[in-house]
């Protein structure tokens, strides 16, 4: 990549994390691309030179979103862990990357119904690719007798219930740090699968 395309590449990023934050604060429809501009001290028209439109910021928040996950759950498939460690990772890991990017992804979990439904597929798609990760490695878990039989799809949507709620309550100042809940919720999500 060159220099400047690094440098469309920050600029583009820099928009769309201005965005997360405009739209979490203010929601989706509230927030104006003027204001994102503002916030950037760039014009409106460099904003559009990233973006075509409002509804396209969105679906770039969402994407940016999932692709965060969908590159941590990737090195995690590809760790050689067990199956019952994999998925202890694939929590923590979903927790932190929740906290880190906290405007972010309390912009894609609250505004998915604002998506045009042209991008609404692209998200549901690679949403659907996370779910089927964690599913394999369910099914690893059981066909290897680490996992006891259980319905995998009601596990998968008891783990992301309870991480994404995390986002709702969490505080920095509080006694534990992210690290430590994501540990917390990693064994005690995981520790009634095992056989």
């Amino acid at each position: 990549m060159s220099f400047r395309e690094e440098r469309a590449a920050e600029r583009k990023l820099n928009i769309v994390k201005a965005a997360a934050k405009l739209f979490s604060e203010k929601g989706y429809h509230d927030a104006t691309v003027e204001e994102i501009a503002r916030e950037l001290k760039y014009t409106k028209g460099s904003i559009y030179y990233y973006i075509s439109s409002k509804q396209d910021l969105l679906f770039q928040c969402h994407d940016l979103a999932m692709n965060l996950l969908l590159e941590n759950i990737e090195k995690i498939k590809n760790s050689g862990l067990p199956p019952d460690r994999m998925l202890k990772e694939v929590v923590k890991s979903h927790i932190e990357t929740l906290v880190s990017e906290f405007n972010l992804i309390t912009v894609t979990l609250g505004s998915d119904y604002e998506l045009e439904e042209k991008y609404a597929e692209i998200i549901i798609a690679k949403r659907d690719q996370y779910e089927k990760f964690i599913a394999d490695i369910i099914r690893e878990g059981i066909k290897k007798g680490i996992f006891r039989e259980v319905p995998v799809k009601m596990v998968i949507n008891l783990i992301m219930g309870a991480s994404n709620w995390i986002g709702r309550w969490f505080s920095p100042d509080g006694p534990m740090t992210i690290q430590e809940i994501g540990q917390f919720y990693a064994d005690y999500l995981v520790m009634p699968l095992l056989s």
